[in-house]
C-alpha cells in the first residue's frame, strides 16, 4: 500500500513539476530579456514619525479668499491676464532672468518714485492717470540678461480699463507724463502706438488695444535709435499677438470666476501664518494661475518654459507654497529636478527629516518676488510643491522652514 500511494503521489506530482519547470524557465527568460518601455521613478514613503508640521495644517484645508474691496475681486482677472502677457525671453532669448512679476492695481505700491530694490514698477505721476481712467486690472513682468556690461532689459504690462476710450486716454496719459528734456519720438512703422527715448539705449512704447493699454520699456547694450525702435516694435507686435484671444470678463461676472479649480488651493499651504506668499511690497499673489501665467514668477523664464512643457503643467496654485499639477508622477519628478537645479553659486541643502524624496537648495541671491533664499520641492503623485523661506538676519534658515515643508507634503499626501 505504501508503494502504491507513493507511486500515485509521484504521478500526481509530475504535472505540477512540469508547471514549475515551465514557470522557472519563463522567469529566467524574462530576467535575461529586455522589457520594452522606460523606467520611471517611484515615491519613497516618508518617515511620518520624523515629520513635524508645527502650527501648520497637515491636511487639505478649505480655501476662502479674503475680499476687502473691489480691487481684491478684480485681482482674479489680473491673474487671468498674466496668462496673456508676453515673457521677455520670447522676444529675446538672452532676457530670461526675473526682475519682477505681479498683478497690477492703482495702489501706491505700483506707482511710486522710490529707487533701488523697493522701486515701484511705474512712476508716481502715472497714478492719477490710472485712477482717473479707472484701472480695473493688470499684469506686469520684467526680466534682464543678468549682465552689467551689456545690459538688456524688457518690461511689459497690460492694463484693463472700463472702455476703449479710457484705455486710449490712459496710454496717451502715461506717454505724456514722461515729458522730459531731450525726449524724442521713435518710429513705430505703422503700429498705432507712441514710442520715445532720451538716450537711445532705453525707451518706451505705449498702445491701446480695445479696453487694454499696453506699456513696454526696453534697455539696450548701446545707444542705437534704430535698434531700440526695432526692439520696442517687436515687443508690441508680440504682445498684440499674445492678446489675440484675450476677452475681458464682464465686471459683474468676475466674482463668479473659479477661485479654486479642481481644489488645488485646498492642498496648497495657506498664507495666514506668515508673509511667504507676499512680494517685496506686501502684495499677496495667492491664487490659481494658468501655466502661462505662473511662468512669469519663475527665476529663469526660458528654462521654466521648457520644464513646464516637458512635465505637462496645466495648473498652478500660489499661496504659502507653490503647487504645480503635472501630467503624471514621472513628470512631477522631472519638474522637481528642474525647479531645484542649483545655479552656479547656489548650494544643495539637506532635506527636512523624514522626506527622502525632497530636494532643497540654498540660493546665493534671493529670488526676486518673495525674496526666498531657501527652496525645497516635494513630490506626491502628479503634484510638485515648492516651499520657500527668507533667510534669517544671520543667513540661516528659519526654524519653521522644515515644518512648513513637512506640512505641505502632508497636505498633498492626504488630499485623496
Amino acid at each position: 500500500m505504501r508503494g502504491i500511494r507513493g507511486l500515485r503521489r509521484w504521478r500526481i506530482g509530475l504535472p505540477v513539476l512540469a508547471v514549475v519547470i515551465v514557470v522557472l524557465a519563463g522567469g529566467i527568460a524574462m530576467a535575461t530579456s529586455t522589457v520594452p518601455g522606460h523606467p520611471v521613478p517611484g515615491m519613497t514613503a516618508p518617515d511620518w514619525s520624523q515629520l513635524s508640521v508645527g502650527p501648520y495644517p497637515s491636511a487639505p484645508t478649505d480655501y476662502k479668499p479674503l475680499y476687502s474691496g473691489a480691487s481684491d475681486v478684480y485681482e482674479i482677472e489680473s491673474r487671468r491676464m498674466l496668462g496673456y502677457l508676453v515673457s521677455p525671453d520670447e522676444i529675446d532669448p538672452d532676457v530670461t532672468y526675473l526682475g519682477g512679476a505681479r498683478t497690477v492695481d492703482d495702489s501706491d505700491g505700483n506707482f511710486g518714485d522710490e529707487v533701488g530694490l523697493l522701486a515701484a514698477p511705474f512712476p508716481k505721476n502715472w497714478q492719477p492717470v490710472a485712477q482717473r481712467n479707472r484701472l480695473i486690472a493688470g499684469a506686469y513682468i520684467w526680466r534682464n540678461n543678468n549682465s552689467v556690461r551689456a545690459r538688456k532689459h524688457i518690461t511689459l504690462a497690460i492694463m484693463r480699463f472700463p472702455s476703449e476710450q479710457a484705455a486710449k486716454a490712459a496710454a496717451d496719459g502715461f506717454a505724456d507724463a514722461l515729458a522730459a528734456p531731450g525726449l524724442h519720438a521713435l518710429p513705430t512703422d505703422g503700429l498705432e502706438a507712441r514710442a520715445s527715448s532720451i538716450s537711445d539705449d532705453k525707451g518706451q512704447i505705449f498702445a491701446a488695444h480695445g479696453v487694454y493699454a499696453i506699456v513696454g520699456h526696453a534697455v539696450m547694450p548701446q545707444a542705437d535709435a534704430t535698434a531700440l525702435a526695432e526692439r520696442l516694435q517687436a515687443m508690441l507686435r508680440a504682445q498684440l499677438a499674445k492678446m489675440a484671444d484675450l476677452k475681458p470678463t464682464p465686471l459683474e461676472d468676475i466674482p463668479d470666476l473659479p477661485t479654486d479649480p479642481d481644489g488645488i488651493m485646498r492642498m496648497t499651504l495657506p498664507n495666514k501664518y506668515d508673509s511667504s506668499d507676499s512680494d517685496l511690497f506686501g502684495f499677496r499673489q495667492g491664487g490659481v494661475y494658468s501655466a502661462a501665467g505662473a511662468l512669469h514668477f519663475e527665476r529663469d523664464g526660458a528654462a521654466a518654459r521648457k520644464a513646464f512643457a516637458a512635465a505637462g503643467v496645466d495648473l498652478v496654485a500660489r499661496n504659502g507654497a507653490t503647487v504645480y499639477r503635472t501630467r503624471d508622477l514621472a513628470a512631477a519628478f522631472g519638474l522637481q529636478a528642474a525647479l531645484t537645479t542649483p545655479g552656479r553659486d547656489d548650494d544643495e541643502f539637506p532635506n527636512p527629516p523624514g522626506l527622502t524624496d525632497a530636494h532643497c537648495i540654498q540660493l546665493d541671491e534671493p529670488e526676486p518676488v518673495r525674496r526666498a533664499t531657501y527652496l525645497c520641492a516635494v513630490v506626491y503623485g502628479r503634484y510638485v510643491a515648492v516651499i520657500g523661506a527668507q533667510a534669517e538676519f544671520s543667513g540661516a534658515e528659519p526654524g519653521s522652514f522644515p515644518q512648513r515643508v513637512a506640512a505641505q507634503y502632508s497636505m498633498l499626501a492626504k488630499s485623496g
